[in-house]
């Protein structure tokens, strides 16, 4: 298992590709895991990229070597040594370091092996226990680390940081009410021997723990339920859909918010989902075809440009668009590596987007504005700017929302969520309406 982690963290890590797609890629390929395998893979892979900045500064304590100069592979290899010494207590410290060495002969022969075995067993001689900064305690990247304290302070920094760690990959699953009760597909899921409990702040939803196969779920076939997070679910309750709307998505996939209309809708009006490639597309088609939804057109189309056939059309135009997503690291750790990087560059294609919905919008239309970041530059800035120059109305967000997520900020409307302060990704939501 331990070469199959080594290859999640070194791509992802080294060559900055993605780790659930590195994940499950070896997992089909492979085809004969146990789940306690899979359990042993995603913990040990995911964990090391999630805990790199501490792991790093605690190997700079050990190592003569920076961190940043070592071999690629020696680097790989001492992180996940580390990350199964520190947090694989069922593991005997003994084994993770010998492990390690077997691992780095796997990829370079004898080279390093000597470096890699000092390092640990001075390590396990000595104690790993050492004195972290702040932000390496929460394991982000100083930049970044800087740059929630600067919006949000120090004491909600920390709080996010450690929100992210905590991150336990539940799944949430929207319940189709026409079809089942939630009462019921609750008893439904328990009877499976599902944890299941009902979600923080959306009525139609359960949030269920330790699923390997959502698609083994009761009741996936028959269209009971989709999988979308609470955060997700905000921008389609604020949007006030009503039967006979006609609604745009914009930036479709995976489905989830246009699943979420289409409920609103119950099968009077028309919803247009779409995105910018094929594949999402195809990922949109097949999970309406599962649920059983009508009404809807799916089509291939850059949200950035304006579709002459909804000039002035769109009742509702929702624009979840591209974004940094410093809100969900705690799902998807590598992005805190290089979120900051690309936010900047983000803006005037999120700023794009916009001003290509408001031409599909009809006067008096409503625009839900969201991201799943947590970057003032791309949430509140932005909207900021469609105000001022694009002469949108804010609309407030209270009647919508349940009142522990209603503030000053939601009766302006917008809304953002904070890891570590909501029970949630970190999230944003604004409503606007086009004038008259």
């Amino acid at each position: 298992m331990r070469q199959w982690a080594y290859e999640i963290v070194y791509r992802t890590m080294e060559q900055k590709q993605y780790s659930d797609r590195l994940f499950h890629k070896i997992v089909k390929k492979k085809g004969d895991f146990s789940a306690q395998e899979k359990r042993f893979l995603k913990r040990l892979s995911y964990g090391t990229i999630e805990r790199c900045v501490e792991l790093d500064a605690i190997l700079a304590h050990f190592s003569k070597v920076p961190v940043r100069k070592m071999t690629p592979s020696v680097r790989t290899v001492l992180r996940m040594a580390l990350y199964e010494i520190r947090f694989m207590d069922q593991i005997p410290r003994a084994v993770s370091c010998n492990e390690a060495v077997e691992l780095l002969k796997m990829k370079e022969g004898l080279k390093h092996t000597g470096f890699v075995n000092g390092v640990l067993r001075t390590m396990l001689r000595e104690g790993d226990s050492v004195d972290l900064k702040s932000w390496e305690r929460v394991s982000l990247p100083k930049p970044l680390y800087d740059h929630f304290v600067s919006q949000y302070g120090k004491k909600t920094a920390l709080k996010i940081g450690e929100a992210f760690l905590q991150n336990n990959q539940d799944v949430t699953l929207h319940i189709d009410s026409s079809k089942i009760s939630r009462e019921d597909f609750e008893e439904k899921l328990r009877s499976e021997k599902i944890e299941v409990k009902n979600a923080h702040y959306m009525p139609d939803a359960l949030i269920a723990s330790r699923v390997e196969d959502v698609a083994s779920l009761p009741g996936y076939e028959e269209g009971w339920f989709f999988v979308q997070d609470e955060s997700s679910m905000l921008p389609v309750s604020c949007a006030g859909i009503k039967p006979g709307d006609e609604v745009l998505d914009v930036c479709s996939a995976p489905g989830g918010k246009a699943m979420h209309a289409l409920l609103c809708l119950q099968g009077k009006g028309l919803l247009s989902a779409r995105d910018i490639r094929p594949d999402k597309v195809e990922k949109i088609e097949e999970n309406i075809r599962r649920m059983g939804y009508r009404n809807v057109h799916c089509k291939v189309w850059d949200g950035t440009i304006p579709d002459p056939d909804w000039k002035n059309r769109a009742d509702v135009v929702m624009a979840d668009v591209p974004c940094s997503g410093m809100g969900i690291i705690g799902r998807k750790p590598e992005i805190k590596y290089h979120a900051l990087e690309i936010s900047t560059s983000l803006v005037p294609v999120q700023r794009q987007i916009v001003e290509s919905s408001v031409e599909m919008l009809k006067p008096g239309g409503t625009l839900i504005y969201s991201t799943c970041t947590i970057h003032q530059a791309e949430n509140e800035e932005n909207v900021k700017w469609m105000v001022s120059q694009l002469g949108l109305e804010p609309m407030p967000l209270t009647p919508y929302l349940p009142d522990a997520l209603n503030n000053k900020m939601t009766a302006w409307g917008m809304l953002q969520m904070l890891p570590g302060l909501q029970k949630s990704d970190g999230f944003f939501v604004a409503k606007l309406r086009k004038p008259l």
